[in-house]
């Protein structure tokens, strides 16, 4: 069993500044590895245990596939996504459901509010002058769950039971990140919306979106990670939502990238090329920018400079004084000792 990171062991990633003083340091682990798996370079503990959470919804997605689902196109990428839970998200998951026979009431998932404010204004809005009410569907994990129901009903066994560590498809979820994330899962845990969730080393989640992200291109690749790839660089909307980070490189880079909860996130390049990165405090406000800054280095043919400080700036917000730019997010002395 993996243990997890002690204080000591992390390293500092990043910083936020602000009129030239540093504001706030970002701790965690970060890791490169090569399309053969291969570490590149890492800085922190990338051996250490952790909960990718949702950064495993492809792989789960994968799992469903194989069980049966009944999911392509924007239904697999919900499926692989933490969306919004905007109304085109929610009416994407109730087709999923429909399409086997289920409702809403069938998921397992919290019933909750869209986690865009926009998108819970809109959906007063189209309710008023009823009081809104909170929803399954608009659970960021809705399209997850819908897709294991589907493989559940498909494959004959009880929907009531899809979460159960037992169920067919959680039991196919693990063969799956075995497979790709090249570990052995010895604990597993359960997720905020329900459903198991399992510990891995930072490492081992690189080693699987690399495999995924080889997959867009690898004629040998397995048919359902290559359909799971595919489905979110052409759906990137369905991953998460307009300007966030994850759709917008998606649909920028053309880089699989997924976030998982408390400071995950993945990025894996066409050739294998992946990175993982945790940051210890849970935040998100720079694993997308010190993901990137990692690939691009190391793998300088699939993501241009350019093309990465282009997408940087629309995802990594500059600190404000005033209404006016007055410092911003930086990686930190640590990671640039990575780059070559």
């Amino acid at each position: 069993m993996s243990e997890p990171i002690r204080a000591s062991d992390a390293a500092q990633l990043a910083v936020t500044t602000r009129n030239g003083f540093v504001e706030n340091r970002f701790f965690g682990s970060a890791v490169v590895v090569d399309p053969d798996g291969g570490i590149l370079a890492s800085v922190g503990d990338p051996d250490a245990g952790v909960y990718p959470r949702s950064a495993l919804k492809p792989f789960q997605a994968i799992a469903a596939l194989r069980c049966g689902a009944h999911l392509s196109g924007e239904k697999l990428a919900l499926a692989c996504g933490s969306h919004i839970g905007s109304t085109q998200h929610q009416e994407i998951a109730s087709a999923v459901l429909s399409d086997v026979g289920l409702t809403a009431e069938n998921l397992g998932c919290p019933a909750v509010y869209p986690s865009s404010a926009s998108q819970v204004a809109q959906a007063a809005l189209q309710v008023a002058p009823l009081p809104l009410e909170r929803s399954r569907l608009a659970h960021n994990c809705s399209g997850k769950h819908a897709g294991f129901l589907s493989a559940t009903v498909t494959a004959g066994e009880d929907p009531s039971n899809y979460l159960h560590p037992d169920a067919p498809v959680q039991s196919e979820v693990l063969t799956v990140l075995e497979q790709y994330c090249q570990t052995s899962i010895t604990q597993v845990g359960v997720d905020g919306c329900g459903a198991p969730t399992p510990v891995m080393s930072l490492t081992s989640l690189a080693r699987g979106f690399g495999a995924l992200g080889r997959a867009v291109t690898d004629r040998g690749a397995e048919l359902q990670a290559a359909m799971v790839a595919r489905a979110m660089l052409d759906y990137p909307h369905a991953v998460q939502g307009p300007k966030r980070p994850d759709t917008v490189v998606l649909e920028s880079l053309e880089l699989l990238v997924k976030t998982g909860a408390d400071g995950i996130v993945a990025l894996a390049a066409p050739d294998g090329t992946a990175v993982a990165v945790s940051m210890i405090d849970s935040t998100h406000r720079a694993t997308h920018l010190v993901a990137l800054v990692l690939l691009a280095n190391f793998a300088p043919e699939v993501l241009p400079v350019d093309a990465m400080r282009d997408v940087i700036e629309r995802i990594v917000p500059p600190v404000y004084g005033g209404g006016q730019p007055v410092g911003g997010v930086k990686v930190a002395p640590a990671v640039l000792r990575l780059l070559s």
